[in-house]
Formats: C-alpha cells, structure tokens, sequence
C-alpha cells in the first residue's frame, strides 16, 4: 500500500467531492476510500477544516493563477478563467472556495501581480485593492454556477408555469438570450469596462 501523505489524502478528498458531492468529504470517507482507520489521518489533516483549506492549496495549484507581469485588464480576464476553469474541472471540489477563505502563497502572488498592474495603471491604492476583491467575487460567483452546472444542478425557473401576460420578456429569454458562456463572458467585459470608466473618472 502507497504511504498515506497529507498530498494522497487531499487528492482523495478532492476525487470524492467531485464524484459524491461536497457533502461527502468527510473524514471517516476519506479513511475508507484509502482503506486506513480515520485517526491514521489526523498527523496529516486534523480537522475536516484543514482537508478543505488542502483542497483549496489544491485546486489554486492547478488553476496556475496568472503570477507573472500582466496588465490589469489581461490579469482580470486570466484570474476569473483560471477559477472558473477550476469549476468545470473539478464541480464538487470548488465548493471549498465557499467555505475558507482563499489565502496562501499562490493566491497572495497573484493578487500582488494585480495590485500592482491596477497601480501602475492609475488606481488608487482603495480603488486598487477594490478592484481585486471585486473580481474575485465575479470569479467565484460565475465558479459556483459553472461547478453547478458542470454536475447538472443549475437550477433553471420553470419559464412554462408563468402566465404570457404578465411575464412576456421573462419567458423570452429562453429563447432571446445567449448561453451561460456569453452571459459569464459578459459579466468580466462588463467589469474591465466599468473599471476603465472608473479610471478615467479618478484621473
């Protein structure tokens, strides 16, 4: 039998999320998917609380967040496809974005790219650090659907029980509206739009 590592046991951790749901990353499932007694796990992962930050180191790592020069506008577009990539690969496991707060080395080095990028554009510090924070929430939330959807859960309104009469643009969009992907791929162009209205308005 391999070693049990802190490595093997987030990588099973991240492989029953995606096949069971968030829900099943447990420490005793965990234990049993690798055939070892829970407290075998406990020197490597404490709590279920440090498999789900592990799962995060993961996915960030996997993501290869943009951590290299870049313009704020190119560091914009990078960041959310990155996250969002992340979703689609692994949906059950992208939860655990939800859950911790996303920090360590690898989030902190892009983060410091972008900082600087929006700072050397023009932002303000304020609006700099706003700018970022904004972006990540975008990333997350187009994330949560794209993992959503990736497991066939996007919940979708039930257009034929509302009335034509008092819903006519409503029960339009199933037909007028593009997919997720134009709608997602609206949301960052939007956001680099009105950032670039916020500059020239600052400057």
């Amino acid at each position: 039998m391999a070693a049990l590592t802190r490595e093997r046991i987030l990588q099973t951790a991240v492989r029953l999320a995606d096949r069971d749901g968030p829900d099943a990353v447990t420490l005793r499932r965990i234990a049993g998917e690798l055939g070892v007694h829970v407290t075998s796990l406990y020197n490597h992962v404490p709590t279920r609380e440090a498999v789900t930050d592990g799962i995060v180191e993961m996915l960030l790592a996997e993501a290869k967040l943009p951590t290299g020069p870049v313009t704020w506008e190119d560091w914009v577009r990078q960041f959310t496809g990155a996250v969002t990539g992340i979703a689609a690969t692994h949906p059950g496991a992208f939860h655990a974005l939800q859950q911790r707060p996303v920090q360590g080395a690898l989030a902190t080095a892009s983060f410091e790219v972008a900082l600087a990028a929006f700072r050397e554009a023009g932002f303000a510090p304020a609006d700099a650090f706003a700018a970022v924070k904004t972006v990540s929430f975008l990333a997350l939330m187009i994330g949560t659907e794209r993992s959503m959807a990736a497991r066939g859960d996007t919940p979708e309104t039930q257009l034929d029980e509302l009335p034509a009469e008092s819903f006519p643009l409503v029960r339009s969009v199933a037909t007028d509206v593009g997919d997720h992907e134009q709608v997602w791929a609206f949301g960052v162009e939007t956001v680099i739009a009105g950032l670039h209205a916020r500059l020239a308005q600052d400057g």
